[in-house]
C-alpha cells in the first residue's frame, strides 16, 4: 500500500477555493494510481465529504497542533513511513501576508517533512511576498531543500529565482482540474446570467488589503446597472461559506444575503456544500465576476466568460501566466474605472470566452506535466 502525507490541504473548510485544491488533487491521485493508498491528512479542519466521494482511498486525519512537541515527533514518524509528502499551503499561504505566526507554523510543518525520510513535493502555489527577513530566509531554505517544487505562476517563480532559488517548475493552479456537473442546477431562463462572487473579506476590508476601488460601491453599481436591464439576471454567489460562524469576516454568505435584501431582484445562489457544487452552479453563468480567485478559476475552466477582480499579485501572476488580460486590478485603478472596465468586458464577453479555448490546452499540458512528475516521485 502506498502511504502519502498531505500538508496545507483543506478537506473541510468554509473556503471552497481551498477545498477545490484538495478535491482536484485527490482526483489527480485517482488518475495516477490504481493501487490502494493511505492518505495522511494534517489539517485543522476534518475530512469532510472527500472520503465518501473517493472510497477507493483510505484517509487518516491528524489535527494540526504545531505548539505540541509530542505532536511534532509523531508527525515526523508518520512522514518517515510515507512514500512522499505533498504540501500546497492552501494555494497562497506560503507568505507572511496572513501573519508571521501563520507563516512560521506552515514553515515548521514543511521543515519536519524535510527532516523525515520522505521526499517533499511543493505542489503548485504562490510564493511570497515575504516582508520578514527571517521568514524569507526560511522560505528560501525550504524551497531549495524540497525534492520537487512547483509554482502556479511565473511571477512568484521569478521572484524566488531572484532570491537564488532555481529549482521551481512553473505549472498552474490545480483547481483548473476540478470536476463539475452543469446539469445539477436548473437555471433555465432566456435572460443573460451575470454571476457576481462577492467577497466578504473585501467588503469589510480585512487583512489590511489596500484597494483603490471602493468595493461596496463597485458591487452596488454593477448590480444596479444590470438589474435595470430586463434581459439580464444577476446571480449573487458566495464562495466562502461559514455555516458555523455566520458573522465571520470571511463569510461571503453574510454579505450576499445583505445584498439580496438591498436588491430583491437578484438571484441568491445557495450555500454550497463543496467546491464541485460551487463550480457546477457557476458553470451556468454567461458572465462571471469574481473576487475569490478560485471562484474565477472554476468559472474559466467551465468555459464561462470571466472577469477576475484582483486585490493581490496572485491574480495578475496566475492570469498573466495564462495570457489572460481581462483582470480588474483593484489596487491600481479607482471605482469608476473599475466599473467602466467591467461593463466593457461584459459587452466583449465573446472575446473572453474565446480566451478559454486558447488557454485550456496549455493549462491541461501543465497539469499533465505535474501529474507525470509526481507519479515518478511516488512510484520510485
Amino acid at each position: 500500500m502506498i502511504k502519502i502525507g498531505l500538508l496545507g490541504f483543506d478537506f473541510k473548510a468554509p473556503n471552497k477555493g481551498c477545498e477545490a485544491l484538495s478535491y482536484a488533487f485527490i482526483e489527480m491521485l485517482s488518475d495516477i494510481s490504481n493501487e490502494s493508498m493511505e492518505i495522511h491528512v494534517f489539517s485543522y479542519g476534518e475530512l469532510g465529504d472527500i472520503p465518501r466521494q473517493y472510497p477507493k482511498f483510505s484517509f487518516v486525519w491528524h489535527r494540526l497542533n504545531m505548539k505540541n512537541p509530542i505532536f511534532l515527533i509523531k508527525m515526523k514518524q508518520v512522514f518517515d513511513d510515507c512514500e512522499c509528502v505533498f504540501d500546497i499551503t492552501y494555494g497562497d499561504g506560503f507568505s507572511d501576508i496572513y501573519g508571521k505566526v501563520w507563516n512560521a507554523n506552515t514553515d515548521l510543518a514543511k521543515q519536519i517533512a524535510i527532516m523525515s525520510k520522505a521526499p517533499l513535493v511543493l505542489m503548485p502555489q504562490t510564493y511570497g511576498p515575504f516582508y520578514t527577513r527571517v521568514l524569507k530566509k526560511w522560505a528560501i531554505h525550504l524551497v531549495k531543500k524540497a525534492d520537487l517544487a512547483f509554482s502556479r505562476d511565473t511571477q512568484s517563480a521569478q521572484e524566488m529565482h531572484e532570491l537564488g532559488v532555481g529549482n521551481l517548475v512553473v505549472a498552474t493552479d490545480l483547481a483548473f482540474a476540478l470536476p463539475y456537473y452543469k446539469e445539477k442546477y436548473d437555471l433555465n431562463s432566456s435572460k443573460r446570467k451575470v454571476g457576481i462572487n462577492v467577497s466578504s473579506l473585501l467588503w469589510d476590508g480585512g487583512h489590511n488589503i489596500k484597494l483603490k476601488v471602493n468595493y461596496r460601491e463597485y458591487c452596488r453599481q454593477i448590480i444596479k446597472k444590470y438589474s435595470e436591464d430586463d434581459k439580464t439576471e444577476i446571480h449573487i454567489i458566495p464562495h466562502v461559506i461559514d455555516e458555523d460562524n455566520y458573522d465571520s469576516l470571511e463569510n461571503d454568505s453574510r454579505v450576499c444575503k445583505l445584498l439580496k435584501e438591498e436588491f430583491p431582484c437578484v438571484v441568491l445562489a445557495p450555500d454550497f456544500k463543496n467546491p464541485i457544487e460551487a463550480k457546477s452552479y457557476i458553470s451556468n453563468m454567461d458572465v462571471f465576476i469574481g473576487a475569490r480567485m478560485h471562484s474565477t478559476i472554476g468559472a474559466i475552466s467551465a468555459g464561462v466568460a470571466t472577469i477576475p477582480f484582483s486585490y493581490s499579485k496572485k491574480f495578475e501572476g496566475l492570469f498573466g501566466n495564462l495570457n489572460y488580460p481581462f483582470v480588474i486590478s483593484a489596487t491600481r485603478i479607482d471605482t469608476d474605472e473599475a466599473v467602466q472596465q467591467t461593463v466593457r468586458y461584459i459587452n466583449d464577453k465573446d472575446v473572453l470566452s474565446k480566451a478559454y479555448w486558447r488557454m485550456m490546452p496549455e493549462i491541461n499540458e501543465k497539469l499533465e506535466n505535474v501529474k507525470k512528475q509526481i507519479k515518478g516521485i511516488m512510484m520510485h
